[in-house]
């Protein structure tokens, strides 16, 4: 396709796809949280979208049993007037988990009110007032609310959330004043929010006594920036009940907050937590944690672990480990000049490279992304709805097990062309690369996802190649992000190509579970000379022996990379570059009884293993 023109394309293939949902006679609906809502399209169709404008509080704190009174503003930024009478009248409902916050003078026992105004028109503020009454269990809540036309519709982008902290020591800075509220305060709690995006584990199992360090990175979505220390502290808690002391580690920063935020983390930056979970006692933990400053619930600042422990232990806890925090790698999957479609198996964000919301596209829905090499511009459209003008576009997860599918993307492997291997964890992001003048479309995902990824092997290979291939492959990319990248013209650490490393997504984690297994049990765990990370370069097979650094790449010799007596491919031909490890080679030694230690050991003279998180 030439560069130009494409705005119109993507403009077109939207517009059939809005006509097509027109002729539809039932709404479609998608679920989110705990309300079930029609599609986006299909309510502005309706007439009703609206716009959160102010709220009493950001967060709250309450002695057990205190009520307190709350008023949100709703800008009606839809088509249809707003009643408080008419036979779709506009109320607020809670979610099942916060009607625990019912007082007495709820409308109903999930409706806490209606529309104060008796009309209100496009463009114009409407309020709602009502009481909220804590809970007798102590501990942290977010209070979930919805707007809704009754009997007609939920009501897109009338969401009102309101963390809580009910306790028995409430201050008055627990209860904090949003923007355009009466009172005055230093920093409302409204400029603390954050967007979960990724975490390391969605389940954890431990053994007694055994250890694992997660890792879960939040967006800072407000507009002050995140501490480790300070007033600006931004700490990670249990919340209360969660019986903590079954897997509580003595590394922990508090009782019940296992770390703050690893470092400074400015608005739109993504805030790394990272702590170590210790089986002690035998049970099923459902976990909640959730991003504190001071004593206010962060907004959107929760991760929920379920965490299983295996016997219980009564002896002294370890000593506290130091570890870092698993790394973020940027992938190039392939670069184009054609429109770019994409969908995923639940809800997603597509913001532009400035942090700012574009769409939230539901559950099944495509959208597509173009970039005009003209003006050098990007451009959205959901359901006919188009955006033009933008920065790169980046399309972002609300959940950790969202699988993206780029359904323009043809990645069909040669042993099997029905397969297509276009499906992917993480972030995608649009990009175009000044350096280069092309277009990449980049997959951003936690290491070990990206490892897990990988089509290096095959299923049926021994367990301990499986994982001394995942610890070189790990070092590889571990090495590479420390350097800045290979491509950093291109903006992204690694392609997914032969040339770097062979990525092929989430269905080589559905045909490769046993080399899943291998990194799962290597998590963390890289190639070090001198105590640095350090390039670990693998091929496929030697003529008998593997070749030093300088023999194929000049420059200065690399005391790991050395020739190596290579007797499993004795008399074959070379397949590769010949330095480092020997695929084949290492094949034969796990089969010979040799564990992934001694294999690395073996093509990298004088290394050490070391988990760094």
């Amino acid at each position: 396709m030439p560069k130009g023109g494409i705005e119109n394309q993507i403009k077109t293939q939207g517009q059939r796809k809005l006509s097509g949902i027109l002729r539809i006679a039932s709404l479609t609906f998608f679920v989110l949280g705990a309300f079930l809502f029609p599609a986006a399209s299909e309510a502005a169709i309706a007439g009703y979208t609206a716009e959160k404008t102010t709220q009493s509080y950001g967060s709250l704190a309450l002695a057990p049993g205190k009520a307190i009174t709350f008023e949100a503003a709703f800008k009606n930024t839809g088509a249809a007037t707003w009643y408080n009478s008419s036979r779709n009248y506009i109320s607020l409902y809670a979610d099942s988990s916060s009607r625990i916050f019912r007082h007495i003078y709820w409308r109903t026992a999930e409706q806490p009110a209606k529309l104060l105004e008796t009309s209100v028109r496009p463009g114009e503020i409407g309020h709602l007032k009502f009481a909220l009454r804590a809970p007798e269990v102590l501990g942290f809540y977010t209070a979930r609310f919805k707007l809704a036309a009754e009997d007609l519709t939920w009501i897109p982008g009338g969401i009102l959330e309101i963390p809580i902290n009910v306790t028995n020591n409430p201050t008055s800075s627990g209860q904090t004043p949003s923007s355009g509220s009466s009172g005055s305060v230093t920093a409302s709690a409204e400029n603390f929010q954050a967007l979960k995006l990724i975490q390391s584990h969605t389940a954890v199992t431990l053994q007694a006594g055994g250890r694992v360090n997660f890792n879960v990175g939040f967006k800072n979505v407000g507009i002050s920036g995140w501490e480790m220390s300070g007033a600006n502290t931004v700490k990670i808690c249990a919340v209360s009940g969660s019986q903590v002391d079954a897997f509580r580690d003595a590394s922990w920063l508090e009782t019940n907050c296992p770390a703050a935020v690893s470092s400074a983390t400015l608005p739109n930056q993504i805030g790394y937590f990272s702590f170590v979970l210790q089986g002690r006692t035998e049970g099923d933990y459902n976990t909640k944690f959730i991003l504190m400053n001071g004593d206010k619930a962060i907004s959107g600042g929760e991760v929920i672990i379920p965490i299983k422990v295996i016997g219980s232990i009564s002896v002294a806890p370890q000593p506290p480990v130091s570890l870092g925090v698993e790394p973020i790698i940027r992938i190039g999957l392939y670069s184009t000049t054609d429109v770019v479609s994409l969908r995923a198996n639940s809800n997603f964000e597509v913001r532009d490279g400035n942090g700012n919301l574009i769409f939230t596209v539901p559950a099944g829905i495509i959208v597509y992304a173009s970039f005009d090499f003209n003006t050098k511009k990007y451009a959205a459209n959901l359901n006919g709805d188009l955006r033009s003008n933008l920065p790169y576009l980046r399309f972002v997860p609300q959940d950790a097990n969202t699988i993206f599918e780029v359904t323009s993307f043809e990645n069909r492997p040669a042993w099997n062309t029905s397969l297509n291997d276009n499906k992917f964890r993480g972030i995608l992001e649009l990009r175009y690369s000044e350096g280069r003048d092309k277009l990449y479309v980049i997959n951003e995902l936690p290491m070990e996802a990206y490892l897990k990824g990988l089509a290096e092997s095959s299923n049926n290979n021994p367990i301990e190649y499986h994982k001394a291939l995942a610890t070189a492959a790990r070092t590889y990319a571990q090495h590479n992000i420390n350097i800045g990248g290979k491509h950093p013209a291109a903006y992204f650490t690694l392609n997914a190509s032969a040339y770097d490393q062979v990525y092929r997504g989430y269905n080589s984690e559905i045909r490769v579970p046993n080399f899943v297994k291998a990194v799962e049990e290597t998590r963390g765990i890289v190639v070090t000379y001198n105590g640095e990370v350090v390039v670990t370069p693998y091929f496929s097979q030697s003529d008998g022996r593997t070749r030093s650094w300088e023999e194929v790449w000049a420059g200065s010799p690399k005391p790991w990379l050395v020739s190596r007596p290579d007797p499993y491919c004795a008399g074959m031909t070379l397949w590769g570059h010949g330095v480092g490890f020997s695929a084949r080679g290492a094949h034969g030694m796990a089969e010979a009884g040799n564990n992934f230690e001694q294999i690395l050991k073996y093509y990298y003279m004088g290394v050490e293993l070391k988990r760094i998180y």
